[in-house]
């Protein structure tokens, strides 16, 4: 999933992840081998000049030993879309398929009166 950022939301999340780094004593080498990602992509990451995906930003936490919300909060409002459909994710992730579809049924319609009310109440 790749997330879209403003570039001084792209420069913010650049200098954390970079400052996060250098706080740790790793190289962008060294991070990028823990991360399965090349230097130069990190590089650009971290002045800003490229965008973060949402499961790279995940390994950098992890190699960090930081949360994900240390880079993207504040940062844009995709970061809750995200974390709702990571918790929907997960929470549907033992379910079995019928019980996942009744689920997917249920939030369409729910989605669907949702706008109907919010399309009413204009």
């Amino acid at each position: 999933m790749q997330l879209k950022f403003t570039q001084e939301e792209m420069t913010q999340i650049g200098h954390r992840i970079q400052n996060a780094r250098v706080a740790s004593k790793l190289t962008q080498a060294q991070l990028a081998e823990r991360c399965e990602c090349s230097e130069k992509h990190l590089g650009d990451i971290e002045r800003g000049v490229a965008s973060v995906s949402f499961p790279l930003v995940v390994r950098i936490g992890k190699a960090l030993n930081t949360g994900v919300d240390y880079y993207l909060a504040e940062s844009s409002d995709y970061y809750a879309d995200i974390l709702i459909d990571v918790e929907l994710s997960e929470a549907l992730r033992g379910c079995d398929k019928e019980t996942r579809m009744l689920i997917r049924d249920t939030a369409k319609r729910i989605a669907e009166y949702d706008k109907r009310i919010r399309g009413l109440s204009k």
